[in-house]
């Protein structure tokens, strides 16, 4: 049995129709000698599919070239003047309802060349008169002359293939006569039969699945512009169901771009779209749909694991304050190991907008417990991490359990750079983070500018760009937009501190108060107690130390807690 594996390791699919009959009738072709034909009589045939006229081109009464929705063919006089080209369809959609142009190219054998179109919407195998087009005609003697007008695909027609019928013939006193498609009688034109596709063709694919359904549950995307894993533990010969919604636009896709993917509806029925390695999507209705894969459009493949994904939407409008970078979490939906065997490095960018900031410190999830971290600030490189422009020192703030995934619990750490680094306004930035912790959470469902990077021995020591996104935020707080109380009639000591810090002013300290680096306000005395403040009770980590001194002036200093 196959062990699906949830924490990503690594880098992170008619009744008979009747024999035509007339009156006798003389051809009035000046160039040819008169033709009777005795009158046919009334039989009860068997049922055929589709009469074969049999007319006379040979004397330049011909279709040379019928144009029309990406049918071009250019043909000669066919045998016994009748050519049967349906294996010839339309390559441009036609839609019920609407009008196409045609053009018709005929040959000199009269000046009354007339050229009807017969489409055989009810698909009896008789061309109706109700189905019946007059294209035109030309009336002067000349090769190549083209006959145009408009054919219009009678409304409410349901999507298929039908049966066109196109016939050119020396006939000046039938010219719009909607009962010759079947003409033996008048002598000489020709006659060819091509197929029109109406609407979409039906869509083909595979809706085998020898390994049933996975994941049990029915995936939900969040379109918000990012692709979502449904699972990275799929099976070929298998199908996963994914809620849908009418009118929005989704996107399918596997790990392996040459797998062959089917979206099927609910029951598994019905093929909806299918293609390989990606495929596009509208439903028409809210519902659920199969995301079927397999190895090739044969519906083969058995166990192969790979990754089943779905794209919808569009991204959200990119972040302009430091505030806004945040990567929300997705109910520990996954993670990215930090080091290991594979020595694997992890990163995020900061697509920094039209307004620069200062960033002093980061919150990242992760899975286990953390004693360090520390970042690694790189430059852009056509999307990945480029040259290295700075580092920074973690120092730990504080930590909360998040919640408890893959036998870990995972925990929001509030992390303090060692000193705050400056992001310029329209830059991008990759932030690499290293810590002892097990995994730094992810997620396919939120996302902020690029998919996050990895790099590891099975990169070959390069950047490569992943489908998910690590969960973090910045801290941002303008109380940290300090200096460092370089005033020489101002000091204070020791730093790092343990216990009591010492302030010494050459005015009276009115009062003290301590900030943590996301801005909160710590339960220290607001007094100088024999010029010293308390600070045994708070937890390591960076601090912002405001003196308001007699007269108002204000100092502020950072100070770091051991």
């Amino acid at each position: 049995m196959r062990k699906k594996l949830p924490l990503l390791l690594m880098a992170i699919m008619p009744l008979a129709s009747f024999a035509q009959s007339a009156q006798s009738k003389v051809s009035v072709h000046p160039k040819k000698q008169a033709v009777t034909k005795q009158a046919k009589p009334h039989l009860l045939a068997a049922p055929v599919a589709y009469c074969t006229p049999a007319l006379d081109c040979t004397d330049g009464d011909l279709i040379s070239n019928v144009t029309f929705a990406g049918i071009n063919n250019t043909t000669t006089c066919s045998p016994a003047g009748y050519g049967d080209y349906t294996s010839v369809s339309n390559t441009t959609t036609l839609l019920a309802g609407e009008t196409y142009p045609i053009a018709v190219t005929v040959g000199d054998g009269w000046p009354n060349e007339n050229v009807s179109v017969w489409i055989d919407y009810n698909k009896n195998d008789i061309f109706d008169a109700s189905e019946f087009t007059y294209v035109g005609n030309v009336n002067t003697v000349s090769s190549g002359l083209t006959v145009t007008g408009n054919i219009p695909i009678a409304t409410g027609t349901a999507n298929g293939s039908y049966r066109m019928r196109v016939r050119v013939a020396a006939d000046g006193a039938n010219a719009d006569d909607n009962t010759l498609a079947c003409d033996e009688e008048q002598g000489y034109g020709e006659t060819e039969d091509y197929t029109l596709i109406i609407g979409a063709p039906a869509p083909t694919g595979c809706l085998t699945a020898t390994n049933g359904q996975y994941p049990a549950a029915t995936f939900t995307p969040n379109c918000n512009g990012a692709v979502g894993n449904i699972t990275t533990a799929a099976w070929l010969n298998e199908y996963s169901k994914v809620n849908v919604i009418a009118g929005t636009t989704y996107t399918f896709s596997t790990s392996v771009n040459t797998y062959f993917i089917t979206i099927g509806n609910e029951a598994g029925t019905a093929v909806l779209a299918s293609g390989t390695g990606s495929v596009t999507y509208t439903p028409t209705a809210n519902g659920v749909v199969r995301f079927y894969s397999h190895l090739s459009s044969n519906c083969d493949g058995t166990s192969s694991s790979h990754t089943r994904s779905v794209k919808c939407g569009t991204p959200p409008p990119p972040p302009t304050a430091c505030t806004d970078f945040k990567t929300p979490s997705n109910n520990r939906e996954n993670g990215g190991f930090f080091g290991g065997d594979t020595a694997q490095r992890l990163a995020i960018d900061i697509p920094v907008g039209s307004t620069g900031f200062t960033v002093h410190g980061m919150e990242p999830i992760v899975a286990g417990d953390a004693t360090s971290f520390s970042f690694k600030f790189y430059s852009n490189n056509a999307g990945l991490p480029g040259a290295e422009i700075a580092t920074r020192t973690g120092i730990i703030q504080s930590s909360v359990v998040t919640g408890t995934a893959f036998g870990y619990d995972f925990k929001k750490y509030t992390v303090a750079f060692d000193s705050p680094i400056d992001f310029t306004a329209n830059t991008t930035y990759w932030v690499e983070v290293t810590s002892d912790a097990v995994a730094w959470e992810s997620t396919t469902v939120n996302r902020l500018g690029s998919p996050d990077v990895f790099n590891n021995s099975g990169t070959s020591g390069a950047w490569v760009a992943g489908t998910t996104d690590y969960v973090f935020n910045l801290a941002c707080s303008s109380l940290l937009a300090v200096g460092d109380a370089s005033n020489t009639k101002f000091s204070f000591y020791p730093n790092p501190v343990v216990d009591y810090l010492n302030i010494s002013a050459s005015t009276k300290v009115e009062s003290v108060t301590v900030h943590n680096i996301a801005g909160q306000k710590m339960p220290v005395s607001a007094k100088l107690v024999n010029g010293k403040v308390d600070m045994s009770r708070l937890a390591p980590g960076i601090y912002i130390i405001t003196t308001v001194l007699e007269g108002g002036k204000k100092e502020s200093f950072k100070v770091v807690k051991k």
